[in-house]
């Protein structure tokens, strides 16, 4: 039988991840959920979407705007961000729910909640 690599999934009811422990999805799950959506977000958004009423029940002291923000908030965004930002969560920064974006980047190619952007003011 083949060994296959632990699948970061999210324990309930603390939405962390099964494997590493960070809160879910962790870096390495998005990146597998990227590889697997094979980068079409509007599949990545659904999917993660369908997480949102459970985690919003069951995750305690957050807000439902947080909550969605991390589980469905990453889908449009390049990994560089989240690397970034997840270590500015761990290092405990206050401003990063003020900061939803780095300064001086652009959300990606699909703009900040994943629509294409409209046409260049003129």
């Amino acid at each position: 039988m083949a060994d296959y690599p632990a699948i970061h999934g999210p324990s309930r009811p603390d939405w962390n991840c099964l494997v590493c422990g960070d809160p879910w999805p962790c870096l390495t799950r998005k990146r597998q959920l990227k590889e697997l959506c094979q980068c079409n977000i509007r599949t990545l958004v659904r999917y993660m979407t369908a997480y949102l009423p459970d985690a919003q029940a069951e995750i305690t002291g957050m807000s439902t705007t947080d909550i969605t923000e991390r589980i469905v908030g990453w889908c449009g965004r390049p990994l560089e961000m989240w690397t970034v930002q997840e270590h500015a969560a761990d290092s405990g920064d206050p401003e990063r729910h003020q900061q939803r974006y780095l300064p001086n980047q652009k959300a990606g190619r699909y703009g900040r909640h994943g629509q294409r952007p409209g046409p260049e003011p003129q």
